[in-house]
C-alpha cells in the first residue's frame, strides 16, 4: 500500500480569521496542479496529501503531519466529505468542494482512487445517520435578514460560487426580486437560468439593475482581492443598501457599517449552533463508522 503524507489546518490548529484569510490568498493565487499531490482548502481547512514528500503550497500555515498510508487518508477526507467536521456537522457544501478538487484528479494521480473511495464512504455515512444539516449556510438569510419594512423587497447577492447561486434559488420569504453580481455574468446566468427572479450583472451595471430601490445584501464571495474588493464593498454601502450579511471567511466590510453582521459573529454562530444541535450525534456516528468501515475493507 502507497504511504500518503498529510498536513492539514483547521480549526484545531488555527483561527477561523486564520483558515479564512489562508483560503482567500490561495483563492487569489490558486498554486498550478501536483501530479503527486492534492490540495483542499476551504473557509474553515487547509489540507494537503502527497504520495510523496513534496512541500505544499502555503506551507507556513500548515504545521501538522502524518504518514502512514492510504487507510489515514481515505479515513480523513471521507469524515471531512461527509460533514462530520465541519462546524455545520452535516453541511452539504463541503461535500462538493472534495468532489470538485478529486475531478481535478487524472486517473492515473496516485490519490485518484483515495478521492473516489472518500467521496463513497461520505455517501454512505450521511445517509447510514441521516447526516443531513437542519441549517446550513444557505440558510442563514432565511434565519438573519426575516425582519424588514415592507417596501424591502430586494435581495442582492455578491457572488456566483455554489453558496451565492444556492441563496439566490432560495431567497427568504418576502424578496420578490434578485440581483446578482459577479465578475463573470455569462456563466452564471446559464446557471440560473429558468429563476425568472433573478437578474446577474456585472459591478457597473448593478446600480441600474437595483432601479433605485432599497436591498439588503448577502456576501457570498471568495473575490475579496485587487479592484473587485472595492466594487463589493460600494455595492454593499451604496445609498439603498441596508442590511449586509457577510457569508465570506474574511470581513468582506472591516469597517462594519450598520445593519452588518458576519458568518463568525457570536450572534450567527449561535444560530448555528442551536440549530444543528441534534447533528452532534449523528457527526460522531458518521466519524467513527468511516474509521471503522476502512480499517476493515482496506
Amino acid at each position: 500500500m502507497q504511504p500518503i503524507s498529510y498536513i492539514f489546518a483547521d480549526d484545531t490548529t488555527h483561527s477561523l480569521a486564520e483558515l479564512g484569510a489562508a483560503h482567500q490568498g490561495l483563492c487569489a493565487s490558486p498554486p498550478g496542479p501536483s501530479h503527486m499531490g492534492l490540495l483542499l482548502h476551504t473557509c474553515q481547512r487547509v489540507e494537503w496529501y502527497a504520495a510523496a514528500e513534496i512541500m505544499p503550497p502555503a506551507f507556513e500555515l500548515l504545521g501538522r503531519s502524518s504518514t502512514s498510508g492510504q487507510r489515514a487518508a481515505l479515513v480523513r477526507l471521507g469524515q471531512i466529505a461527509a460533514g462530520s467536521r465541519s462546524l455545520i456537522p452535516g453541511e452539504r457544501f463541503i461535500y462538493r468542494q472534495v468532489r470538485e478538487a478529486a475531478a481535478r484528479l487524472a486517473v492515473d494521480h496516485p490519490l485518484y482512487g483515495v478521492t473516489r473511495g472518500a467521496l463513497l464512504l461520505a455517501t454512505r455515512a450521511r445517509e447510514e445517520f441521516g447526516l443531513y444539516a437542519q441549517v446550513d449556510y444557505s440558510d442563514l438569510p432565511r434565519l438573519l435578514l426575516d425582519e424588514r419594512p415592507a417596501d424591502l423587497r430586494q435581495l442582492l447577492v455578491i457572488g456566483g460560487g455554489m453558496l451565492a447561486r444556492a441563496i439566490a434559488a432560495a431567497p427568504p420569504p418576502g424578496y420578490d426580486r434578485v440581483v446578482m453580481m459577479t465578475r463573470g455574468p455569462r456563466k452564471l446566468r446559464r446557471l440560473v437560468e429558468g429563476l425568472g427572479t433573478v437578474t446577474v450583472v456585472r459591478h457597473p451595471s448593478l446600480q441600474r439593475a437595483l432601479e433605485g430601490r432599497p436591498y439588503d445584501t448577502v456576501i457570498a464571495t471568495t473575490n475579496l482581492h485587487g479592484e473587485y474588493e472595492q466594487h463589493v464593498r460600494e455595492a454593499a454601502t451604496g445609498p439603498q443598501a441596508r442590511d449586509v450579511l457577510d457569508l465570506c471567511c474574511t470581513l468582506a466590510l472591516p469597517e462594519r457599517p450598520a445593519g452588518y453582521r458576519h458568518l463568525y459573529d457570536p450572534e450567527v454562530l449561535g444560530v448555528l449552533a442551536d440549530a444543528n444541535r441534534s447533528m452532534g450525534g449523528p457527526a460522531l456516528q458518521a466519524r467513527q463508522w468511516i474509521a471503522q468501515t476502512v480499517e476493515v475493507t482496506v
